[in-house]
């Protein structure tokens, strides 16, 4: 008698399954090990990087600077000792489950981190996200035109040769802008500009918006959108 193609399907998948399972297992307790690079250490890795400080440290900025770079020394301390830390190859079935639970909850944790730091970043206006259909994924450029939040509509374009016009009820002044390595942003005024001086600002660049701050030609600019 033969048997019915169901059941002989089932007979065929079955194995695989198994093997299925046993390497899953297997490439566990490879990467559970000690001295070995596993998924909460990636976890860990990756919250080190989203709060790493990738700028310099200025009188401006020195206080988020630090916060930001002691949680990343933290985090990838903890990456650290996820990848030196491991089952020994004669662990026993309960340790094995524990370190499967380990892992999961140290991933759920760093996952929550980032999510976090994120949500307080974003509230506390020290980080931005990035608007894809108008900027690049990582960064906006400060050319373009702009109304000043100042009551009184006044117009700044910020031009690719680095020249700035800033314009106020019919009158223009010309001005020449310039980013330092430090990121700031040099404003120089042109010339016939008598009285006016250098400044240096502290600034943010979003995909309709364009903060200068800590200087005297401190703003908030929309982005024109046309």
């Amino acid at each position: 008698m033969q048997n019915p193609p169901k059941a002989q399907a089932e007979r065929r998948v079955q194995p695989f399954c198994h093997g299925m399972e046993s390497a899953l297992i297997s490439l566990f307790e490879v990467i559970s090990m000690p001295d070995a690079i596993k998924i909460p250490t990636i976890a860990w890795g990756i919250a080190a990087l989203v709060f790493f400080p990738f700028l310099l440290p200025t009188p401006h900025n020195i206080g988020l600077f630090a916060i930001r770079l002691l949680l990343a020394a933290l985090f990838a301390y903890c990456a650290y000792g996820t990848y030196k830390k491991g089952l020994t190859p004669n662990a026993s079935l309960e340790q094995r489950t524990q370190a499967r639970q380990s892992a999961f909850g140290q991933v759920a944790a760093a996952a929550a981190v980032v999510l976090i730091g994120l949500v307080v970043g974003v509230g506390l206006g020290i980080a931005r996200l990035p608007s894809f259909p108008s900027v690049a994924p990582f960064a906006a450029s400060i050319e373009g035109k702009y109304v000043a939040q100042d009551g009184v509509g006044s117009s700044v374009e910020f031009l690719s040769d680095g020249t700035v016009i800033f314009g106020s009820g019919g009158d223009q002044g010309v001005w020449k802008w310039t980013k330092l390595d430090d990121g700031r942003l040099k404003l120089e005024p042109g010339p016939g500009m008598f009285g006016a001086e250098t400044t240096v600002c502290a600034y943010s660049v979003a995909a309709n918006e364009l903060r200068l701050t800590n200087c005297g030609l401190a703003m908030t600019l929309n982005r024109r959108q046309f």
